[in-house]
């Protein structure tokens, strides 16, 4: 690995833990459900690893991936990058990214192939700040290869926007913490944890909802919101109640059902 590629992968792990513990004192002070924290400590210890393998394979990933592409000839439309039009410009290029976001989630929840994969991040019981990290290592991969090298392809962006809309992704820590935070009638206009926790929730009423990642205006347009009551606080995790039973089980994970012995 490169020193960039390291720096890079430390910076991801440093980060994550430091939002993770700014997160659990919030859900410590203001929780929507009593704390649990059964599984926060094999989220942390996960994070390392998973994010080592994404390294490896991928090490221009995410933001890095569009800057590659728009080197190579890529971007057909460029966004402004200076002056007052630098705010416009972050706003198309922040809606386009959701959008293939979405996109991309929903066919993680229809693709049997990719839901075996997602259903990793689905398995948390404990929905938490911690939660935000449990995605399995090859998801970042895939969607590096589709979402971002698409956005590469389409928009000419610079260093400026891809590195604002980096730290704009960081809410996604606050939008799976376990607090009672909604926005109202604004639910439409950014995500909270409230909305989010539905798309957790193990109960069949929320099952195929509330998908977005930073805008539900998208689940609005495609018929996906469920706009949760004040006092709707479901249990998460997935319907089968399946869980990994260690870090190596989740890093296997689309093959976790094949590698369990059964008990006699």
């Amino acid at each position: 690995m490169s020193r960039l590629a390291v720096g890079a992968l430390l910076i991801e792990i440093l980060v994550g833990i430091a939002c993770i513990a700014v997160g659990f004192a919030i859900e410590r002070r203001w929780p929507a459900r009593p704390p649990c924290f059964r599984t926060t400590l094999f989220n942390i210890v996960y994070l390392a690893p998973a994010s080592l393998v994404h390294a490896i394979l991928l090490p221009a990933a995410g933001g890095l991936s569009i800057l590659a592409v728009n080197a190579m000839g890529g971007g057909l439309i460029a966004l402004p990058a200076r002056g007052w039009l630098l705010l416009p410009g972050l706003v198309i290029y922040a809606l386009a990214m959701d959008f293939g976001e979405y996109i991309f989630h929903r066919a993680q929840h229809a693709s049997p192939f990719l839901w075996s994969m997602h259903s990793l991040h689905h398995s948390d019981a404990e929905f938490n700040v911690s939660t935000t990290n449990r995605h399995f290592w090859l998801d970042a991969v895939l969607k590096t290869a589709s979402i971002y090298l698409a956005a590469g392809v389409i928009f000419r962006v610079s260093p400026i926007i891809v590195a604002v809309y980096s730290l704009i992704t960081l809410y996604n820590y606050i939008s799976h913490m376990n607090v009672r935070l909604d926005f109202g009638r604004w639910w439409w206009v950014i995500n909270s944890p409230h909305y989010h926790r539905i798309h957790h929730s193990r109960l069949p009423e929320h099952q195929g909802r509330n998908f977005a990642g930073l805008f539900p205006i998208f689940d609005v347009m495609f018929g996906s919101h469920y706009v949760p009551g004040p006092a709707e606080v479901p249990p998460t995790g997935l319907t089968s109640g399946e869980i990994p039973s260690g870090v190596l089980e989740a890093m296997l994970w689309p093959l976790h059902g094949r590698l369990r012995v059964p008990r006699a």
